[in-house]
């Protein structure tokens, strides 16, 4: 499995602290690491959610130096003029791009750039057929709440559909192992160096993931890959 430690915003601004996010990351098994960029005003956020640009370039450097890549959701298009600057290696269009922000989605789908898509969960299934399928999109269903609760967990036939795997905000590991049973290729979810570093404006550490967490999918992931291959699940 495919994983992206979503490390923003749970950083609050502190370098130090999302370098350490990235290298736990990395020793917990993720493939890559992504922040989101936006005015805090956009999304009535704290100040301590905006990123300038020395900060991305850092983070991207700091990546790189340690064998995982950066790159981010930009909500903007001068956050966008960032990523294209520092070639960062992925995209990412959100869940809630497809309707707020459809130019921006335009711009970046321009790029033809590896780009990781959320579609909504509850976005109705003809605007879903709507989105184009293209070879440089990886699609991930997301169900948009902070945090999900198991029970409010839902997940495509992934074998049926255009969906490679899940954007998570479910409580727990639980979601995220399902899914990697049942044929999902790739995870998206937010990282956090311990959930109880929760503040106000800052739900995604509820259901974050940790460096065991990490540990505990990838090494679970990989052998569920190994039962479907031997099992003939792929095929």
């Amino acid at each position: 499995m495919f994983i992206i430690s979503e490390i923003s915003p749970q950083f609050s601004g502190d370098l130090a602290t999302a370098e350490q996010m990235i290298l736990q990351s990395k020793l917990g098994g993720a493939e890559a690491v992504k922040v989101q960029l936006y005015d805090p005003e956009q999304f009535n956020k704290p100040k301590s959610h905006a990123m300038d640009f020395e900060t991305l370039k850092h983070l991207r450097d700091f990546g790189d130096h340690h064998g995982i890549p950066v790159f981010a959701t930009p909500f903007a298009s001068k956050f966008l003029d960032w990523c294209v600057e520092l070639d960062l290696k992925y995209m990412k269009v959100a869940a809630r791009m497809h309707v707020g922000f459809p130019e921006l989605t335009r711009d970046i789908m321009s790029l033809k750039k590896p780009t990781f898509v959320s579609i909504p969960a509850d976005m109705p299934q003809e605007d879903v057929d709507k989105i184009e399928v293209v070879d440089y999109a990886t699609y991930l269903y997301c169900v948009v709440k902070y945090p999900t609760l198991v029970e409010e967990f839902e997940m495509p036939d992934f074998a049926n559909s255009r969906f490679h795997g899940i954007s998570d905000h479910t409580l727990g590991n639980s979601a995220a192992l399902f899914a990697s049973a049942h044929g999902a290729k790739y995870l998206e979810k937010h990282f956090t160096l311990r959930q109880s570093f929760q503040r106000t404006g800052e739900l995604a550490h509820l259901c974050s993931m940790d460096m065991n967490d990490l540990q505990q999918i990838k090494n679970t992931a990989t052998e569920f890959e190994t039962l479907r291959r031997v099992m003939g699940m792929d095929a």
